[in-house]
């Protein structure tokens, strides 16, 4: 993040960002003008007709940058926004399929929290993380609900999954990419080029090896894909990431189990990925009404 002061354009510029980075199918415009003709009146965004208040908004915000470094407003305003979005997807999700938390489970947490630190000392820490009672409260439900659609959601992981083996070659450039094929084809030792050229550290020095993983497991979805379409022995590239440009060369596939110290990762990758689905695929609509008014009460300067 910029260590710069945030201007109300740029705030605003990187608030509506969220229309083209998350696929926003309408906006409510502040000046009466709209792409669609919902009305959002007082509500900061809908989320599949969910509305998100600019109440939730401003006190989700103040308790992030509370403990945040960041020196970005309006950055740190996308992140908060994203996440409510989130939120109020896996409470829709969870109400769906019968996966509401029991309110009797939230009294039990809460009133153990609350014992262990004594009823002044309680009220002294909701104040210092700038909670209320009904907002710690929501926000209890909300991480006993994550926890239950992510397990719903994961629960094919428990079973036997196709996995696949795989090693890479990862370089810079896609000029690089081409020789170490072109290398390969002559007959040079996959092994022997991972160790001697790869930019990757963590597998250089096991010849590339990736070792086994399912779906959605790798750090970048894209090499993953890649290997999952193709069969052993094969060897596919350059296939371009955000890291640079890899050969990869698929050892194996299988079904297999996956190890239960693996499992709470690959779990929660996988669930991260069906969220991003989730948004992609939801009806999101911004007021941006209420995001200018954010941009300009955030810009000015503090009296």
């Amino acid at each position: 993040m910029l260590n710069l002061p945030i201007k109300r354009v740029a705030l605003t510029c990187i608030l509506l960002s969220l229309v083209w980075a998350w696929g926003l199918v309408s906006i409510q415009a502040s000046d009466g003008a709209a792409v669609t003709e919902v009305e959002l009146w007082e509500a900061m965004a809908s989320v599949n007709g969910g509305d998100i208040k600019p109440e939730l908004f401003e006190a989700e915000y103040q308790r992030v940058a509370a403990f945040s470094t960041a020196a970005d407003p309006g950055a740190l305003a996308v992140d908060v926004l994203r996440y409510l979005i989130e939120a109020e997807l896996i409470l829709q999700f969870a109400a769906a399929n019968a996966l509401e938390v029991d309110d009797h489970i939230i009294d039990a947490e809460i009133a153990s929290l609350r014992d262990n630190l004594g009823a002044g000392r309680w009220r002294v820490w909701l104040s210092e993380n700038l909670y209320t009672e009904a907002e710690f409260r929501a926000a209890m439900r909300l991480q006993f609900a994550r926890k239950a659609v992510r397990d719903f959601v994961t629960a094919h992981l428990r079973d036997e999954v196709e996995h696949v083996r795989a090693r890479h070659i990862l370089v810079a450039r896609e000029s690089d990419a081409a020789r170490v094929l072109q290398r390969l084809v002559e007959g040079e030792s996959f092994a022997r080029l991972a160790a001697q050229l790869s930019v990757d550290v963590s597998t250089s020095a096991f010849g590339g090896d990736l070792g086994w993983f399912v779906r959605g497991e790798l750090l970048d979805p894209t090499l993953g894909a890649a290997a999952f379409s193709q069969q052993p022995g094969e060897i596919a590239g350059p296939i371009a990431t955000r890291l640079g440009y890899h050969i990869l060369h698929v050892v194996g596939r299988a079904e297999r189990k996956i190890e239960p110290g693996r499992l709470p990762h690959v779990a929660e990758n996988i669930f991260q990925l069906w969220l991003e689905a989730q948004v992609e695929r939801a009806e999101i609509r911004l007021n941006l009404g209420v995001l200018n008014a954010f941009a300009a009460a955030s810009a000015r300067p503090a009296e």
